[in-house]
C-alpha cells in the first residue's frame, strides 16, 4: 500500500499515459520509417530482373554480373557483362523507350575505374570518395564518363566528370553547402 502511493506522488497518472503514448508513436514512427526504406529499396531495384532479360535478349551480352543506375539528361541502366567470347563490357540502357540509345563499351578499351579512383586520389588527397561510376555526359554528341563524386576540403558535395578514353577531366560540379549545422 505505502509503494503505491510512493509511485503516484513521484509519477502522477497522466505523466505515465504521456509516456505510453510518446513510446508508442516513436515506436509506430521507426516501424514506418523502416518499411518506407524497404519499399523504396524494392522499387528502385524491381525493374533489374526484367532489365536483365532484355539486355540479354537485345544485346551481344549473355551474361551480367551488375546493374547500376545513371541519371543525367536522360536516366540509364548501367549494366556490366560478358559476351559469349568472354569479352568484357558495359551498355548503358536508357530508362525510356522513347529513347533508343543503347551505348555499348568494351571494358578493355576503357580507363579503369581504379586507374580513375588512384589518379583522383593524387590530386585530392585530403578529399572524401562517395562513389565512381559510368555516367553519359550530353553536350554537342553524347560522350561516356566516369563519374567521380567526393566531399572536398572546403567540405563541398563534387561530382567530376573523365573521360573513359584517357581519363582527362571532362567537367566539374560544386555545390556550396548554405547550412553546415553549426551555430554561430
Amino acid at each position: 500500500m505505502l509503494g503505491n502511493e510512493y509511485t503516484q506522488r513521484i509519477m502522477p497518472g497522466w505523466l505515465k499515459w504521456l509516456l505510453v503514448i510518446i513510446s508508442l508513436l516513436i515506436i509506430s514512427s521507426l516501424i514506418f520509417g523502416i518499411y518506407l526504406y524497404l519499399a523504396v529499396q524494392e522499387n528502385k531495384t524491381s525493374s533489374y530482373e526484367q532489365i536483365k532479360e532484355t539486355v540479354i535478349q537485345e544485346t551481344e551480352l549473355r551474361t551480367v554480373s551488375q546493374i547500376e543506375r545513371f541519371h543525367g539528361d536522360k536516366a540509364y541502366y548501367i549494366v556490366y557483362g560478358e559476351t559469349e567470347d568472354k569479352t568484357e563490357k558495359i551498355i548503358f540502357y536508357p530508362f525510356s523507350d522513347e529513347d533508343s540509345d543503347v551505348l555499348t563499351l568494351e571494358q578493355s578499351d576503357i580507363v579503369t575505374k581504379e586507374t580513375i579512383k588512384s589518379d583522383w586520389k593524387k590530386a585530392c588527397n585530403s578529399c572524401t570518395m562517395i562513389d565512381i561510376k559510368p555516367a553519359l555526359i550530353n553536350g554537342d554528341d553524347v560522350q561516356p564518363a566516369w563519374e567521380v563524386t567526393y566531399e572536398d576540403n572546403a567540405n563541398r558535395y563534387v561530382m567530376e566528370y573523365f573521360s573513359v578514353s584517357d581519363g582527362t577531366r571532362i567537367e566539374v560540379l560544386r555545390f556550396n553547402r548554405l547550412y553546415n549545422g553549426e551555430s554561430e
